[in-house]
C-alpha cells in the first residue's frame, strides 16, 4: 500500500514539471512562450532552431517572461527546441505555410515557386493574383487560428488536479478492500 502511494506522488510530482513551448510567425518574426505545467514561465531556458535537415540555425534564450523571438533565419519548416535544464525539453513546428512560404517543407524562395503559379492561374481583374490572394488568405487564417493553438497547448499541460489524485486512491483502497472482501469469503469457515 505504501508503495501504491509512493508511485502515485512519484507520477504527480514528473507531472507537475512537464515543459511546453508554443510559437507562432507574424510575417518573418516568430514569438515562441514557454511555460512549465503548474504555470510558471521557464526563465532562461534555451532556444535552438533547427531546419529540417537538423541544421542548428540559431541559438537564444528566453527571457524572465519565458518568452523569445527571432526573425527566422529562412523561409522552410523550422524546429524549434526549448531545453529547460534537468532534462525538460520540448519542441515546436513552424511551417513554411506559416511564414508565408509557398510549401510546407519547401526551402525554395517565393521566386523560383511563383512562375509556375502565375502561369496557371488566369490573372485576376483587380491586378493581384491567385498566389498573392492565397498568401493574404494564409495569413489571415493563421491570425484567427493562433488563440485557438493557445487553447489547446494550454489544455494539454494541465496536469491532474488533488480531486483527481484522491479519486485514483480511493479507487486504489476500494480495490484492494474488495480484495479483502473476497480472500475473507474464501478462506471464511463455511458452516
Amino acid at each position: 500500500m505504501v508503495m501504491v502511494l509512493f508511485g502515485l506522488l512519484a507520477v504527480t510530482d514528473a507531472l507537475a514539471h512537464k515543459v511546453t513551448i508554443f510559437a507562432w510567425a507574424e510575417g518573418k518574426t516568430i514569438y515562441t512562450e514557454s511555460k512549465f505545467s503548474g504555470g510558471k514561465r521557464v526563465q532562461d531556458g534555451t532556444i535552438e532552431v533547427f531546419a529540417p535537415d537538423g541544421t542548428l540555425l540559431l541559438k537564444g534564450n528566453t527571457d524572465d517572461n519565458g518568452e523569445f523571438s527571432f526573425e527566422a533565419p529562412r523561409i522552410s519548416d523550422l524546429k524549434i527546441l526549448l531545453t529547460a535544464g534537468m532534462g525538460h525539453q520540448n519542441s515546436w513546428t513552424i511551417s513554411a505555410a506559416e511564414l508565408g512560404g509557398a510549401d510546407a517543407g519547401s526551402a525554395a524562395p517565393a521566386a523560383e515557386t511563383e512562375p509556375p503559379a502565375a502561369a496557371a492561374a488566369p490573372a485576376s481583374t483587380a491586378g493581384v493574383t491567385a498566389a498573392e490572394v492565397e498568401a493574404i488568405v494564409a495569413r489571415q487564417l493563421d491570425q484567427k487560428i493562433k488563440p485557438l493553438n493557445r487553447m489547446v497547448v494550454e489544455m494539454q499541460e494541465r496536469g491532474p488536479t488533488v480531486a483527481d489524485i484522491f479519486g485514483g486512491i480511493g479507487y486504489i483502497i476500494g480495490l484492494v478492500g474488495l480484495g479483502a472482501y473476497m480472500r475473507y469469503r474464501r478462506d471464511a469457515p463455511k458452516p
